[in-house]
């Protein structure tokens, strides 16, 4: 993100020094700037269905957890009978 962010501040510094006279260096740098901006908008993209993708990971391993601790207190709750009833 760091590289991206430095890309972006090297071209609009270009641009920005570029002589303002002819329209081939404005197309040039408008381009640039579109180019960085589609590449920041898959970036993005690409991280909101990762982060999505986590967080449907660590649902589902929370359910199972607690399905896991539903089956434990269940075997647990059954040994505790069974010892009372022996006694």
């Amino acid at each position: 993100m760091r590289a991206l962010v430095v890309a972006i501040g090297v071209v609009l510094a270009g641009c920005a020094a570029s002589p303002p006279a002819p329209n081939a260096p404005l197309d040039q740098c408008r381009a640039e700037v579109e180019r960085l901006g589609a590449l920041l908008a898959a970036e993005v993209a690409e991280r909101q269905r990762v982060t999505r993708s986590a967080t449907r990971r660590e649902e589902a391993l929370r359910r199972q957890l607690d399905a896991m601790k539903a089956i434990e207190r269940g075997i647990l709750e059954r040994e505790d009978r069974a010892r009372s009833e022996i006694r």
